[in-house]
């Protein structure tokens, strides 16, 4: 009996280090947000300019993000190999009675780069956090080359009702990327030609909370 429980612990233990979506060590996470204030962030609003008036703000430990006007803010550190999470929530309406019809929209930009994007986006990979979409993958312009997949069984099973909090996670490695929302995974990039760059995250028309914005750097 001891030598099986044996071989099942060592088992378990070497089937977490081959898992490339595990990660040990709690220590390994540092903040991407200091839960304080926008240190290390910039923020662009097109034709608004870059000043940040009212659209992120912080409220406790969380980032609520106006929707309005529509922009974002990013880092003012590139990343290229990484895993970033964070746990998004959108403002549920008082009247909101049906889930399906929610409609809201946001997003996280990897590997902002310069060059032409749309609109206000900039040059970039965006990981879809519009609320029945959640981590669908969009090229930002959309001929910017990249392979992509995508499992809506996946994302309709994992995302959580309007107002609950949901976690994505985006494994990056140059140009190859896996998404996860709240542990299921949902899509992935592979050979982008984008391979590096700052992160951001969207204001987009409705009203969304951040909070425990973290990163593992490679």
């Amino acid at each position: 009996m001891k030598s099986r429980i044996a071989t099942l612990l060592c088992t378990a233990a070497l089937a977490g280090v081959c898992n490339p979506s595990a990660f040990a060590a709690d220590e390994a996470w540092v903040p991407l947000w200091n839960g304080k204030d926008f240190s290390g962030f910039t923020f662009q609003f097109g034709k608004g300019g870059t000043e940040n008036k009212g659209t992120f703000t912080v409220k406790g430990d969380t980032i609520l993000v106006s929707g309005k006007p529509a922009g974002y803010m990013q880092t003012e550190k590139s990343y290229s190999n990484f895993v970033l999470e964070y746990e998004w929530s959108f403002t549920r309406p008082a009247d909101l009675k049906n889930d399906s019809e929610f409609k809201a929209n946001n997003g996280c930009l990897i590997h902002i780069a310069e060059g032409p994007g749309i609109g206000v986006w900039p040059r970039s990979i965006e990981v879809q956090g519009m609320y029945h979409q959640a981590g669908l993958i969009l090229p930002i312009p959309r001929d910017l080359k990249c392979g992509k997949t995508d499992d809506p069984a996946a994302r309709k099973k994992a995302t959580k009702p309007v107002g609950d909090w949901n976690t994505t996670r985006i494994e990056v490695a140059g140009g190859d990327m896996k998404i996860f929302v709240n542990g299921l995974p949902i899509s992935t990039v592979s050979g982008c030609e984008l391979t590096k760059g700052p992160i951001g995250f969207q204001s987009e028309g409705k009203e969304i909370s951040l909070r425990n914005i973290r990163i593992i750097e490679k």
